[in-house]
């Protein structure tokens, strides 16, 4: 999937990296919480089967407790808030804020196909940490606007720390519903007809694209932190099948993005 999305009480809203704390870092207050603020660019694809990019905002919220160790967070994390929390298995609401599909920025090829509009998705996660360097995350979330189809991501990361610099990389899975396919994939013979490059297809659920992702994070100071990464999904099964990506857009999906992180104490009310 495109890689992709930022919810910005991150919260992915397209989901960054988190705290970014160096090992040398002071002893922090006793009380109250450590808050940590990011905001950074991603250039994506405009929307699943595209072949244009734009450039969208992505960015992170996470707060943890006093002398808590930083929590490892992948830039294409939904925003999640761990309402289970034992170490080993997190879970909780999450959130995933998409573009919107027209005919701006480069896509005029798409003329004829219907858009679709900016997508609020809302869902829950599940997060796995079999060993210390290994995670598995699992977010199923269903769009409550736009193309209010049901999206899911499977993510494992192998996750290495070394000094300053906290790196990761892994595979990525997307999958997505009747409903999620035929907004994006299908075309039907009205528009197959006014476009005049596509023919008529009928999009249908399962997993969409396959992929991975990398990202280094870098501790600046104990309080600034600035985290690079890039990642690659190719679409498949019945996305991969669509005239869309085949005569208007690409099978393959690109994203890359940088985020700069600032933490701080908050003392509570």
């Amino acid at each position: 999937m495109a890689l992709s999305s930022f919810f910005t009480v991150s919260a992915s809203l397209a989901f960054a990296a988190d705290a970014t704390f160096s090992p040398a870092q002071p002893v922090e207050p006793a009380g109250g919480w450590t808050v940590t603020l990011g905001l950074g660019p991603q250039v994506v694809t405009s929307f699943p089967g595209a072949s244009a990019y734009r450039v969208w905002p992505t960015g992170t919220l996470a707060w943890r407790g006093p002398n808590d160790p930083p929590a490892f967070a992948a830039p294409d994390d939904g925003f999640g808030v761990a309402l289970l929390d034992l170490g080993w298995i997190k879970a909780g609401p999450v959130g995933r804020l998409l573009p919107r599909r027209g005919l701006s920025g480069g896509n005029g090829n798409f003329y004829g196909l219907n858009n679709v509009g900016w997508t609020l998705e809302l869902g829950g996660f599940v997060e796995l940490w079999p060993s210390e360097n290994l995670r598995a995350r699992l977010e199923l979330r269903q769009g409550v606007n736009g193309s209010r189809g049901l999206e899911g991501n499977v993510g494992i990361d192998v996750v290495e720390r070394f000094g300053p610099f906290t790196a990761s990389i892994g595979p990525r899975l997307a999958l997505g519903n009747d409903q999620f396919m035929r907004a994006y994939f299908s075309v039907t013979p009205a528009e197959a007809l006014v476009n005049g490059n596509v023919f008529p297809y009928q999009a249908y659920g399962g997993v969409t694209s396959f992929g991975g992702l990398a990202s280094l994070k870098y501790n600046i100071t104990p309080a600034w932190g600035v985290t690079a990464f890039g990642g690659y999904n190719r679409l498949v099964n019945s996305a991969a099948e669509s005239p869309i990506p085949n005569r208007l857009g690409s099978l393959n999906q690109f994203s890359a993005g940088a985020i700069v992180a600032y933490s701080f104490h908050f003392g509570g009310f």
